[in-house]
């Protein structure tokens, strides 16, 4: 029996490398190597072991490229040596959902490296052809690792409509808000600001192209909101922190009639003014990553993009460097916008 190296998620906080079966290639399935698998933010929840969205034992990893290193019977259109992004959100495509295009809320949906579905923190997995989007001639795997966070931005910020000559705020400086200012300003708004504690986060912001910051850790958010503008307020609100306080920040911010698109996922359950949402007409989207026809789509804009900026704040590390980086990011969210484990090719 052949063996590779997985890095399993034991128990909470525990990671260990282990040697585990290479798998089998089935039908309609391709065999891929690893390339480049990042650690997201929900990855290091996860590894708490509180969220119960991760199952021991079990491999993490959504956000990860590879290159095909076996056909399964039926395979058309990939070949041996192709490198490729991989989708990790699989659905049924016969329900109800997928047949109106939404199979991203598909309810018999799998989610690699989620639950107990092995995900890409390992050597070798197998993967529907179907799922594997093709990188373009010249595209490093590091980059096409980060297709995944950048289709969740892209498909948020569609959810927001036309932002031309709109007035956008973005609240959260993470690594998704981030990558929703790039999907944003492709639009040619009228200004984009972004809010967040952290100023480290808030001066990367400002080098992604934000006209304008606010530190609502330092400033009062609402006159800062009302300064940058004026009493109407944002046509547009992106959140993307998930906790109730900047839920609310969002609806006070939104103009009246306006749209708040919804990314953040934390916080569970969270008391919002509800009148304010009603009385002032505000259109409220709650956004799920994205439809496989987003996951292509995200991937085809890449290239339109200037990644350099992006990858100089993300940390690349070995498999063997990976437990201690999640302990590290645990200790300090801001360390790096993304850590991605390079394989050995």
């Amino acid at each position: 029996m052949e063996t590779m190296k997985a890095l399993l998620y034991t128990a909470p906080k525990t990671l260990e490398i282990l040697d585990i079966s290479k798998p089998e290639v089935g039908p309609g399935e391709v065999l891929v190597k690893i390339l480049a698998s990042c650690i997201c933010g929900s990855d290091v929840h996860g590894w708490f072991g509180t969220n119960g969205r991760r199952t021991a034992p079990m491999v993490m990893g959504h956000e990860f490229s590879a290159r095909v290193e076996a056909l399964g019977e039926g395979v058309k259109n990939l070949a041996v040596g192709d490198v490729v992004a991989v989708q990790p959100c699989w659905s049924c495509f016969d329900c109800s959902y997928c047949k109106a295009g939404k199979n991203h809320i598909c309810p018999n949906k799998r989610f690699l490296g989620v639950f107990s579905n092995n995900g890409g923190m390992q050597e070798y997995i197998s993967v529907l052809e179907k799922y594997c989007f093709r990188l373009p001639d010249g595209m490093e795997p590091r980059v096409g690792a980060l297709v995944e966070a950048f289709a969740v931005s892209y498909a948020a910020i569609k959810k927001a409509g036309d932002l031309r000559g709109k007035n956008v705020l973005i609240i959260g400086g993470g690594t998704i808000g981030l990558l929703a200012l790039v999907a944003a300003n492709l639009q040619d708004p009228k200004q984009i600001v972004v809010s967040d504690l952290s100023a480290k986060r808030l001066d990367i912001a400002k080098k992604f192209g934000a006209t304008d910051v606010i530190n609502s850790q330092t400033e009062n958010f609402d006159t800062r909101v009302r300064e940058l503008f004026g009493e109407e307020g944002a046509d547009v609100t992106i959140e993307a922190v998930g906790i109730e306080a900047t839920a609310n920040q969002a609806i006070s911010a939104t103009a009246s009639g306006g749209i708040s698109v919804w990314i953040g996922n934390n916080q569970k359950n969270i008391t919002v003014d509800m009148q304010e949402i009603v009385t002032r007409e505000i259109i409220v989207k709650g956004t799920y990553i994205y439809t496989h026809e987003e996951f292509g789509e995200a991937l085809n804009m890449l290239p339109k993009l200037d990644l350099d900026l992006f990858l100089s704040q993300c940390m690349e590390i070995s498999l063997d460097e990976a437990e201690a980086m999640f302990k590290a990011l645990a200790d300090d969210p801001e360390k790096c916008l993304r850590s991605i484990i390079m394989f050995r090719d």
